[in-house]
């Protein structure tokens, strides 16, 4: 048997296990860079970060629950935000539009975007079918796509292999906190009216 034939799993499975862990590395940097930028963050800055991130993912063709884990917050947050920003519901809505009529992506696929976003929250111990859901994916779609691209199959066993991991209590870097302080700051006074007492 040839060689070359039978280490090409071993070799997809060992670029799947450095690309998953490579999503968690990601997250930090941008943490990271965006402290360097602003070690005293802003909530107002945070959320429109969070706000962008949420309209690029309903550009890319994800639902309201892909929109929320793109930009980090529950869904039921994103709704609070599209019914009291209408400047936020009207960039969502134009995004959802762009996406349906380029049909981003097609039924029964993903992004690139909406694959990251599942291999994410499968790696932090989500159940496989929950995780599809968020990107818009059914569990027969999931299995499906996973059939046809060995690629992918590799990651969502990296995934789940990480998971795993961290369920059995192995060892893993240091993360930050899930919450972050930020300096509540006073809006600047509009220009085009009297200022506010």
């Amino acid at each position: 048997m040839d060689e070359r034939a039978q280490d090409e799993p071993e070799r997809r499975r060992a670029w799947a296990r450095e690309l998953v862990a490579g999503l968690a590395a990601a997250e930090d940097l941008d943490r990271a860079l965006a402290a360097v930028l602003d070690p005293d963050p802003d909530l107002q800055a945070e959320n429109g970060v969070r706000r962008a991130r949420a309209v690029h993912a309903a550009a890319m063709g994800l639902g309201p629950a892909g929109c929320a884990a793109a930009a980090g917050i529950p869904e039921a947050l994103l709704a609070g935000w599209r019914a009291q920003d209408p400047a936020f519901e009207a960039a969502l809505a134009a995004a959802t539009a762009l996406a349906a009529a380029h049909r981003v992506p097609g039924r029964g696929r993903t992004s690139g975007l909406g694959l990251r976003l599942f291999l994410q929250s499968v790696a932090r111990g989500a159940h496989a079918g929950t995780a599809a859901a968020i990107v818009g994916l059914r569990s027969d779609q999931l299995l499906r796509l996973r059939r046809a691209n060995p690629l992918v199959a590799a990651l969502v066993d990296a995934a789940v292999q990480q998971a795993r991991g961290l369920r059995a209590g192995e060892r893993r870097p240091k993360r930050t906190p899930a919450y972050r302080l930020v300096t509540l700051r006073d809006p600047a006074p509009h220009r085009d009216g009297p200022e506010r007492p």
